[in-house]
């Protein structure tokens, strides 16, 4: 049983106004400290179940510690990754999130002797006024310092930006671009600004106080990226990210593949097989989603040392998380096609065709852009250009009426 696995960590030293991830800053060291120890009954449960009731060892292929600012933390992870190592694949793929505040020498070799060999570094930009608009507690010196510090110890290195935040200029991000090639980073990702509704960010827009970026905008920033990523030999893996070669998010690719994943901590998200449980479809497997609580306090109440149960929803109920009851083909289909469609994998129609039932019939739309050579058709792949990429709603659309 070969799984991805996700760790969250929801501790902040502060909150940004446009983040809504599962996140406090409202925290001291005995709730850290029994967090960890959570964590850690968590992962043992899991895993135990997995393995009773499937009769196979279950390994890791890569660990992602996303939070929150899972970069506050070095000595705290170590029992848990103890326990992590006794199921780990020999060439797995361990990432850490942090800040450039977080980051110093003694934080990356402890985290260098824990195993992690991949860093992903909250830049967000590296224009003040930036910095400012996206509440960030950094400036850029310091952000370039800790790149540069991070790829002396780890060279395996993920750069967030945000674009599309209020006041951004062309010539701004385009000097963003320029620092982010420069800086040496292999990997890089790009987010365009969201305005969720339960961050103060969110709020502001609602009342007027700031105005989202036009569509036409953002697609221009998209543009700009890909031009510069492009020239400076990087390769598109999916709509917000690129990396040098050798220098993939193998942890991403298991989310774009639709691959399965176990989620642990408050707010985090898994995605496990529904095979051999009560919520299979014949014999495609619609796979069980899983969230647990967002609330630190509320996932702690439910940390049982082990756990007996028949099915592999009844153990996600126990551990205190809900399920994606709604799941059926039609949503595995939807599901799966908005996602796969942009990245540079493309779509497996095969596996769309044993969903759907019936064989894939392009509609015209989808005729004319394989004419156009803006999509191509291989075997049972069906990737479309990364331009289309940032188009992926309509596509997505035309691509599921073709069955």
């Amino acid at each position: 049983m070969r799984l991805g696995l996700y760790v969250h960590i929801p501790f902040c030293s502060f909150l940004c106004h446009y983040c809504d991830f599962a996140k406090t800053a409202n925290y001291d060291a005995i709730l850290v400290q029994d967090y960890f120890a959570a964590l850690l009954k968590q992962f043992r449960s899991m895993t135990a179940h997995f393995e009773r009731t499937s009769g196979r060892p279950v390994s890791f292929s890569s660990v992602y510690f996303g939070g929150g600012t899972p970069g506050l933390f070095t000595s705290e992870y170590s029992g848990l990754l103890n326990a992590v190592y006794e199921h780990l694949d020999n060439d797995a793929e361990i990432s850490m999130e942090c800040n450039p505040k977080n980051l110093n020498k003694s934080a990356l070799d402890l985290w260098k002797s824990m195993g992690v060999n991949r860093l992903s570094i909250g830049v967000q930009t590296l224009q003040k006024v930036g910095l400012e608009v996206l509440t960030r507690d950094h400036d850029a010196s310091t952000a370039l310092r800790a790149l540069e510090l991070a790829l002396h110890a780890i060279p395996n290195v993920n750069m967030d930006l945000i674009y599309g935040w209020p006041g951004q200029s062309e010539e701004g991000w385009a000097s963003d671009l320029k620092q982010l090639v420069n800086s040496g980073v292999p990997h890089a990702s790009l987010y365009s600004l969201t305005y969720e509704d339960r961050t103060p960010f969110g709020r502001m827009a609602r009342r007027g106080k700031v105005r989202p970026e036009t569509d036409d905008a953002l697609s221009d920033r998209y543009v700009a990226a890909r031009e510069v990523l492009g020239a400076a030999g990087f390769e598109h893996d999916e709509v917000s990210n690129w990396a040098r070669s050798g220098f993939t998010c193998r942890h991403n690719w298991l989310y774009w593949d639709f691959k399965h994943f176990v989620g642990i901590g408050a707010g985090a998200h898994g995605f496990l097989s529904a095979i051999g449980d009560d919520d299979g479809d014949d014999d495609v497997d619609v796979g069980m989603r899983y969230s647990f609580p967002r609330d630190v306090r509320s996932f702690l109440r439910h940390s049982p040392e082990s756990t007996n149960a028949a099915t592999l929803m009844a153990m996600v109920r126990e551990l205190g998380g809900e399920l994606d009851e709604g799941r059926d083909l039609d949503s595995v289909l939807i599901e799966y096609v908005g996602g796969a469609l942009r990245t540079r994998h493309g779509i497996d129609l095969s596996f769309c065709e044993k969903i759907a039932g019936q064989p894939f019939s392009p509609r015209p739309v989808i005729a004319e852009a394989l004419k156009r050579q803006i999509a191509w058709r291989e075997g049972n792949r069906l990737r479309f250009a990364p331009a289309e990429w940032f188009r992926e709603n309509s596509w997505a659309s035309e691509v599921l009426l073709s069955f």
